[in-house]
């Protein structure tokens, strides 16, 4: 025990003397915290858009409240107070714009994981949800499990290039400086030497991670407290990722080569299981599962948008009340009641093409899970990102809660279209509680 702990001792005041070593920390530490800052802007960029449509929403509905209780009397205040009271609006742009956001979780900014590729909120009317949201591209889903540069990137990518630059001249560097042989006439074995030299180098990078992880919860605002679990969580996932890049490089050095050599190995298993072996299991998974269009999907509900204007009423009211037989029987010459009845047929039909598009993502991303451990890189990152809620499944949680919000909305608008009635104040309170919901 006396000769480890001096083999340590020593071999901390060789690495500390040397100026690569604090280099490298400096460059490693300055990275983690532009991560993190970058991190806290994405973040706070996020938070400011949905400040601002959740204030512009909440203005726009308190204009709605005060313009019902206008005098009607006066010609001037006829259009907003029929606005107001009106569950189907004023002219055909004139639907109340409701919005839902997907708040920030606690540790967002440490790893933004997909919040910068989906819509963190969504604007909607009572009217077809499908048609509304379903926008945007789609890339492949291995493509997204790296994002921006952001302190969980810091740990994926460069923390092994960290590894390798402490580990690579371990044996080389006794061998080409000529005490080798010193080493081996010692009364300890040289592989004792060189794992004693290992766990010190490990030591070192532990040290780093944990104090670049603890930054991140200080520099960002998150309490260690609250959030302990999610913190060990997070540590425990980073531990066992530089343990295995530990074990790479142990294998690099077993080969026993020069430093150069050592080196160029170390950065070769680096590029093999951070862009190559990501890239070819998504050529594989392309292969066996192509991916999906979103454009075909977006164009076929833009189609039976278009088809809805030819479907006769007694068609489209015999199917909407299979379905909803709850709301008030329809009077077949409201052009309103069909309007909306529609609508809800086409969401249906639209659900069922967004429901296979679905599918077909599912399929993919079982498949990568099943090979997702060639590439540690792309498995860290997703395992950080859903620890911290920032994944793909978060933001289906989302989705999800918004058609759910949708559909609470119609159930309270949609009484009123086919009763053919207006909104009481206390309607319009109802939907302003529903918005700070």
């Amino acid at each position: 025990m006396k000769l480890f702990t001096h083999i340590l001792q020593y071999e901390w005041k060789s690495l500390w003397r040397s100026n690569i070593l604090k280099a490298l920390l400096l460059v490693v530490l300055g990275a983690g915290i532009y991560g993190i800052y970058f991190g806290k802007f994405e973040i706070e960029k996020q938070e400011t858009r949905m400040a601002q449509v959740q204030q512009y929403e909440r203005q726009q509905f308190d204009s709605l409240l005060y313009w019902s209780t206008l005098d009607t009397t006066y010609e001037a205040n006829q259009e907003k107070y029929q606005q107001a009271v009106s569950p189907t609006g004023v002219g055909w742009s004139k639907h109340f714009t409701y919005y839902l956001t997907h708040d920030a979780p606690p540790l967002a900014g440490l790893c933004l994981g997909q919040r910068d590729l989906f819509p963190v909120y969504y604007g909607f009317n009572v009217t077809d949800l499908a048609r509304q949201v379903n926008v945007g591209e789609l890339a492949n889903p291995m493509k997204l499990l790296t994002g921006n540069f952001d302190l969980s990137y810091v740990f994926v990518f460069l923390i092994p290039l960290l590894i390798i630059a402490l580990f690579y001249n371990i044996y080389a560097r006794e061998k080409e400086g000529g005490t080798l042989s010193l080493l081996q006439s010692q009364p300890v074995s040289l592989t004792t030497i060189l794992i004693s030299k290992g766990l010190l180098r490990m030591l070192i990078v532990l040290l780093t991670v944990t104090v670049l992880l603890l930054l991140g919860f200080l520099l960002q605002g998150i309490s260690l407290a609250q959030q302990f679990g999610l913190f060990m969580s997070w540590l425990l996932i980073i531990y066992g990722y530089c343990l295995l890049w530990t074990l790479l490089m142990g294998l690099v050095i077993s080969l026993k080569r020069s430093a150069a050599l050592s080196a160029m190995l170390g950065l070769g298993v680096w590029l093999i299981f951070t862009l190559i072996t990501p890239a070819l299991l998504n050529m594989f998974v392309s292969a066996q599962a192509p991916p999906p269009n979103r454009a075909e999907m977006i164009h076929a509900v833009r189609t039976l948008n278009d088809q809805n204007w030819e479907k006769p009423k007694s068609f489209v009211f015999d199917r909407f009340y299979q379905e909803n037989p709850d709301f008030p029987s329809a009077d077949t010459a409201d052009f309103n009641q069909w309007y909306y009845a529609s609508f809800t047929l086409l969401d249906d039909e639209a659900n069922a093409l967004k429901q296979q598009f679905e599918d077909q993502v599912a399929q993919r991303n079982q498949l990568l899970k099943r090979w997702e451990w060639l590439a540690p890189a792309a498995m860290v990152h997703e395992k950080l990102s859903a620890l911290s809620q920032t994944d793909r499944r978060s933001h289906q949680d989302f989705v999800t809660e918004m058609y759910v919000y949708h559909e609470g909305l119609k159930d309270i608008y949609y009484d009123k279209i086919f009763s053919s009635e207006m909104f009481a104040p206390s309607d319009l309170e109802t939907l302003s509680v529903r918005l700070s919901e």
